[in-house]
């Protein structure tokens, strides 16, 4: 992604994607246990927080570490196979341009349901 749309898009999905590294996460897990894994990764990350589940999505916020500003992550849950597809949408509540945050949100997201250990 060029530098100047950091400064003009203050959100990222999967479903686009919005930035080529971005893609749905699989889990080899039922919806049910798939959303269970990522509450309970959510629940260990510092400055995540779990606001809202419903049957086949979940709504998160984020907080940046130092102006503590406020994202919005919504996942949704889809069978696939005999596992579950993730999509996962973060958008900035304040400004314009998010600096790639929305972005680093997913990966970071990504990366931590990846490394869980039960």
């Amino acid at each position: 992604m060029g530098w100047l749309r950091w400064f003009t898009r203050n959100w990222a999905d999967t479903a686009g994607p919005s930035h080529p590294d971005l893609a749905p996460l699989v889990l080899p897990l039922p919806p049910d246990a798939a959303a269970e894994r990522v509450r309970a990764v959510v629940r260990s990350l510092p400055r995540w927080r779990e606001e809202s589940a419903a049957a086949d999505e979940l709504k998160l916020t984020r907080r940046t570490g130092l102006f503590r500003f406020v994202d919005d992550i919504t996942l949704t849950f889809r069978p696939a196979g005999a596992g579950t597809l993730i999509h996962a949408a973060s958008r900035s509540r304040l400004g314009k341009g998010d600096l790639g945050q929305n972005r680093r949100n997913i990966l970071e997201l990504w990366a931590a349901i990846r490394e869980f250990r039960v």
